[in-house]
């Protein structure tokens, strides 16, 4: 999971060391002009972003994951996740992890107004995946909405606004954002006190843990971080691949909300030996983000603070 800082540490420490035998080594064959052509391929490197996509998992399940964006401009951004949501061979993505978007969906045009992304597709956008057709949303959507700039995105094939997916009947928002939920699952026994709650739960695929967002729908009437805390520390997931880090025996002692900042104070059941596990520390950060106004998750353990987490911060 530290894909971004161990790819910038690699690729800057190969030019630096490729700098550093051009000087030492072979010293009268660089004039300035070399000089100058290293460092802008280092400023470059250096200057690439990562952006977190979500890609299909081999149960299915949409994961949070990190790839390398190559543009500096917002829409040369969007065409490269697009591109990374295409289903097709590339050495670029994670082993056990793929696309969703059906090959050869050509991305028509992208226009972005007002925050909105409008994303206009080829005609092969839903087809020979009736099964899939709601994940192709869920993660066009939720990783478009990883970039800061983006708040919605609209959907279109051949110029016509996608109003419903054409399996299921499904009806799909004109404008969608993360409201429309990801990998869901329903937990409803009647229409009342019907609750929508995004968790975080982690799912190992060739020895690399991922976090997995599951959108729940469920008859719970509870504040949300008091579902959230629970759900994480229950011993039992629905799914059998999917993970939780966090001690069925870690208690939410109370909360506070204040200036874009969401402070959870637990009992000492969150430690692990002495420390908190980044799994249990992101997924309870990752869960408060997608159901909450809030830039920074603060965890203290009997009122002493023992961790800060900034919405998009990369993880140490």
């Amino acid at each position: 999971m530290l894909f971004r800082k161990a790819l910038r540490k690699i690729l800057v420490t190969t030019f630096t060391l490729f700098t550093l035998f051009a000087i030492y080594i072979i010293p009268e064959k660089i004039n300035n002009r070399d000089y100058l052509d290293v460092d802008l391929d280092v400023e470059y490197v250096v200057s690439l972003g990562t952006n977190e996509i979500y890609l299909l998992g081999p149960n299915h399940y949409l994961v949070k994951t990190n790839v390398l964006l190559e543009s500096e401009t917002l829409e040369g951004k969007i065409r490269g996740i697009i591109d990374y949501l295409t289903i097709k061979k590339s050495e670029k993505l994670p082993v056990g992890l793929s696309g969703i978007i059906p090959a050869n969906t050509k991305l028509n045009q992208v226009s972005i107004t007002d925050h909105i992304a409008t994303l206009d597709f080829s005609k092969e956008l839903f087809q020979g995946i009736p099964d899939l057709e709601e994940r192709v949303v869920e993660g066009i959507v939720y990783s478009i909405l990883n970039l800061e700039e983006i708040e919605g995105v609209t959907l279109k094939i051949e110029g016509t606004l996608v109003q419903e997916l054409p399996n299921s009947k499904k009806k799909i928002p004109e404008v969608i954002d993360k409201d429309f939920g990801i990998n869901k699952v329903y937990d409803i026994d009647h229409r009342n006190s019907i609750q929508k709650v995004t968790l975080y739960y982690i799912d190992q695929i060739d020895d690399e843990n991922y976090y997995v967002p599951v959108t729940r729908y469920m008859n719970d009437d509870r504040e949300k971080i008091d579902i959230i805390i629970e759900s994480l520390a229950s011993n039992y997931i629905y799914e059998s691949s999917l993970m939780s880090f966090l001690d069925q025996d870690t208690e939410l002692i109370d909360y506070q909300i204040e200036d874009e900042l969401m402070l959870l104070n637990f009992n000492h059941s969150i430690f692990n030996q002495d420390k908190v596990l980044e799994e249990v520390s992101y997924s309870i950060a990752y869960s408060v983000f997608d159901n909450y106004d809030v830039d920074t998750v603060l965890l203290e353990a009997d009122g002493v603070e023992i961790e800060r987490i900034e919405r998009n911060e990369e993880k140490n």
